[in-house]
């Protein structure tokens, strides 16, 4: 299955729910791999690799993969890893992403037979991603538990519909990511009655302190909340994947 993982804004919480989504995965023995499709780079590496930090990435797969299938353990070479398991491949940053480059991992991780979690940052109009919106994916769009983050998620609504029609927004698992220590600054139940019917449904993150800490995240160390609310967007993700009726 490919997930993919869509940031109502900048600093939504997509990087880290990409990590979550994945390393929930290959807790319960999934092959995965959790996958930098920002533009021009993200930080997918740097906040989930508590394993292996790999020095290279996403563009060197492309360039071996012009040559020829790319043989198992030097697709993991390229790869970083969590102590959770998952595979990470993220990208240098040293050339903008291109269509051509996702044709070529997603032929990759297909032939592989494994399932990715696709760290898109805040950006879905982009034509590099053709290869990840040709397929009914579920999508996470991560907000922020804040008012201003909350107006601003119209917008994340209407570029998802605008370039995947209702279909898109029928798939969609709308997150609400807490990154307030204090508590939860916005009624959700206002999110739901606003979104009821037009989202596949609506999840939920709490605050977790070792999230908030900016260093590389141990999944081990997440409090207990937090991996269940993982299981919950996984689940939901499944859900939508399988076709099953919305819940808002």
């Amino acid at each position: 299955m490919s997930t993919l993982v869509l940031g109502a804004c900048g600093g939504a919480g997509a990087t880290t729910t990409t990590l979550g989504l994945a390393n929930t995965a290959a807790a319960r023995g999934g092959a995965v791999v959790a996958l930098d499709a920002t533009p021009a780079g993200g930080d997918v590496a740097e906040r989930g690799a508590d394993a292996v930090l790999s020095v290279s990435g996403l563009e060197q797969l492309v360039a071996s993969a012009a040559a020829g299938p790319v043989a198992d353990d030097v697709f993991d070479g390229y790869c970083s890893r969590t102590s959770a398991g998952t595979r990470i491949l993220n990208r240098i940053g040293n050339q903008t992403a291109s269509e051509r480059e996702f044709h070529t991992v997603t032929g990759s991780l297909r032939a592989r037979g494994v399932s990715a979690v696709h760290d898109l940052g805040h950006r879905l109009r982009a034509a590099y991603l053709g290869p990840l919106l040709a397929t009914p994916s579920p999508i996470v769009l991560v907000v922020p538990c804040r008012a201003d983050a909350f107006n601003r998620l119209r917008s994340a609504l209407q570029s998802i519909g605008d370039t995947l029609g209702a279909p898109g927004l029928a798939r969609t698992v709308v997150t609400v990511s807490n990154q307030d220590a204090t508590g939860w600054q916005v009624d959700v139940g206002l999110l739901r009655e606003y979104l009821g019917g037009q989202v596949w449904g609506i999840e939920t993150i709490p605050y977790d302190e070792h999230l908030g800490m900016g260093i590389v995240i141990d999944h081990s160390r997440l409090a207990p909340d937090t991996r269940a609310a993982y299981e919950r967007v996984s689940a939901a993700a499944s859900a939508v994947a399988e076709g099953r009726p919305e819940r808002v």
